[in-house]
């Protein structure tokens, strides 16, 4: 450590011969110093008290002279008094505001060519260095007498006289917060602790006389970081580091911030310690989005105190970081609890971040670092286990034939076919960006389903089916396929009639699904849907071939004499039915089948009727027959 150079040394900061008077009476012994400053005091007393009872004689004797005396006396007067002002202004000049004074006495060679070649040798000594008169004069009186040793460390630089001109000026203003608010000062000038109290701008930026910028012995003075040394791996022993070379001093911090988010910024990131570590062969996956402590390498890594990197594990659960895991119920499980301060075995470093819903890809992963001695159950793959339990045996080679002369030529065996693997019944395959523990439940066994299907599967697939694509689970094939419809047909008060219709998706490809499928969750169709009545009640319209629904000799029995089948239907068939309904030519072809070509093209009342199917249309009722 670089000590304060303030030997005394040099001569003294007083002219000519002055000192060495001082001096020996100075050097006499000290009863006699004292005995001889009383009996001075008492001498000038006496002249002074002498002088003051014969004022009245003395002021007449003068005013008795002549006047050329009275000039000269008062001349002299005037010379005794300015010659002191003027030494008294000159000896305080000098003491004070002329660094020559304190180097007669601080010889201090390369501090004093530091000082003279820095910003601040426009500045006197006592600008920065300020003390009482009363110690100058004592310090005065300890060099004259020859008895330096006694002249202790005096002096010191406090913050306010720092401030006092860096504070001045708005540039100043300005520089001084943006260097009061870097991490390194907020975390030595804010804190708290008694070790810090005392602090001041010297303190960095004066360990050695007139070096305002910190050297490397700065931190480990005395009271501060003494003894702190570099124990990591190939790191330890090597004394050349500065401190700010990993621990980012000037660093920004927030206004807002905390003076632990100041301290944090300290801590070596990946900027500083990859500048010397090129760490390849470790973080050649490393992807910082997975990087939980945000690349701040001295999170984990203090070279001070670990001496090898793997030393870093035992600080996840330190105080401040990670203490709380036990909280984590994830952790404490009956399925981790055994592995839970294992930390490394799931969270790889510089790269600790794991999706704790990937039960399948973190149980592989563990497996393949440690070449299956663990056994982790992994995902059950149903299509692998059908392919092995529906194993046979391959088929037997053919046996060689003899061939000899005249034998027939053999036929071929038809080629030998595995019989096909059974179909996985869940399509897992389809459900790969989904955790495990969506569908099972960790803390059961054998990881059982959370739900009972299929009421479960459809609350999940369900959820919003208004903006959901139905295609993109429930194929084109499994849609292509017609489905049976049951309908009911009554006319008056005859008994229903119940016949099947087949439903097709793709002549209702126009209609959006949730518009017939209605029911919550399993999205059946309700049953005016299932029966067609929702959609298709209108029925009964023009151009409609009647037929579909109404063929065969059914319509045709029940329409014989004595009924009269085209007029008054509505005494039967109910009315508002019969107001839709126009004779036209599909009406008619659904009792008479047999003429569904006679004369193709043209209405059928035009002859049979004489009247246009909408002329004739109002004798199907019974008001108009």
């Amino acid at each position: 450590m670089v000590m304060l150079q303030q030997t005394a040394v040099g001569p003294p900061p007083l002219p000519g011969g002055v000192a060495a008077v001082l001096r020996f009476f100075f050097n006499l012994p000290q009863w006699l110093q004292i005995g001889g400053f009383f009996v001075g005091l008492v001498v000038a007393a006496y002249v002074a008290v002498t002088l003051w009872r014969r004022r009245r004689a003395i002021v007449a004797w003068v005013v008795a002279r002549p006047r050329q005396i009275k000039i000269g006396l008062a001349a002299a007067a005037a010379v005794v008094l300015l010659g002191a002002a003027g030494f008294g202004t000159v000896s305080w000049n000098y003491m004070q505001h002329d660094n020559a004074f304190c180097t007669g006495c601080h010889i201090m060679k390369g501090p004093f060519q530091r000082f003279t070649g820095s910003k601040h040798d426009s500045l006197s000594c006592h600008n920065c260095h300020q003390q009482s008169i009363f110690a100058s004069t004592r310090q005065l009186y300890l060099w004259v007498a020859d008895r330096p040793e006694k002249i202790q460390v005096h002096s010191k630089v406090p913050t306010r006289v720092c401030a006092s001109c860096h504070v001045l000026g708005n540039k100043e203003k300005e520089k001084w917060r943006r260097i009061a608010t870097t991490a390194g000062h907020r975390v030595h000038l804010e804190s708290d602790s008694s070790a810090l109290r005392e602090v001041q701008c010297t303190t960095c930026h004066g360990l050695e006389v007139h070096r305002f910028v910190p050297v490397d012995s700065t931190c480990g003075q005395a009271g501060c970081h003494i003894g702190t040394e570099i124990k990591l791996g190939k790191m330890a022993g090597q004394s050349g580091f500065h401190c700010i070379a990993c621990h980012q001093f000037t660093a920004d911090v927030p206004l807002l911030a905390t003076r632990d988010s100041a301290a944090g910024t300290l801590r070596p990131g990946a900027h500083e310690c990859l500048g010397c570590h090129e760490m390849r062969a470790k973080l050649a996956d490393f992807d910082p989005a997975r990087d939980p402590h945000r690349q701040t390498c001295g999170m984990c890594h203090n070279p001070h105190k670990q001496t090898r990197p793997s030393d870093a594990i035992k600080s996840c659960a330190s105080a401040g970081c990670h203490s709380d895991w036990r909280s984590e119920p994830f952790h404490t499980g009956l399925r981790h609890e055994k592995a839970a301060q294992q930390c490394t075995l799931c969270h790889l470093p510089h790269a600790a971040a794991v999706d704790a819903s990937d039960c399948g890809g973190c149980h592989a992963e563990v497996n393949r670092r440690t070449g299956g001695r663990l056994h982790l159950p992994e995902g059950f793959d149903t299509t692998k286990a059908l392919r092995r339990t529906s194993w046979v045996p391959p088929a037997p080679a053919p046996a060689e034939r003899q061939k000899v002369k005249g034998d027939a030529p053999p036929f071929d065996d038809p080629p030998w076919r595995a019989p096909a693997t059974p179909a996985d019944t869940f399509p897992h395959d389809r459900h790969t960006q989904l955790a495990c523990i969506t569908c099972h439940a960790s803390t059961r066994e054998h990881a059982r389903l959370t739900f009972a299907p299929p009421r479960g599967c459809q609350i999940c697939h369900h959820q919003a089916p208004a903006a959901s694509t139905c295609t993109s689970c429930h194929t084109s094939g499994e849609l292509a396929a017609s489905h049976e419809a049951i309908v009911r047909v009554t006319v008056g008060d005859r008994a229903p009639k119940e016949r099947s219709v087949a439903f097709a998706h793709a002549a209702h490809s126009g209609v959006r699904c949730v518009t017939c499928h209605t029911t919550a969750v399993t999205l059946e169709p309700d049953a005016p849907t299932a029966t067609c009545r929702s959609c298709h009640e209108d029925h009964h319209a023009a151009a409609r071939q009647c037929s579909t629904c109404h063929a065969g000799a059914g319509p045709l029995a029940t329409h014989q004499p004595p009924i009269e089948p085209h007029v008054a239907c509505d005494a039967c068939h109910r009315e508002a039915t019969v107001a839709r309904l126009v004779p036209d030519r599909a009406l008619c072809v659904t009792c008479h089948e047999p003429q569904r070509n006679h004369y193709a093209g043209r209405e059928c009342t035009v002859c049979h009727l004489q009247s246009s199917p909408d002329a004739y249309r109002a004798h199907l009722r019974k008001a108009g027959s």
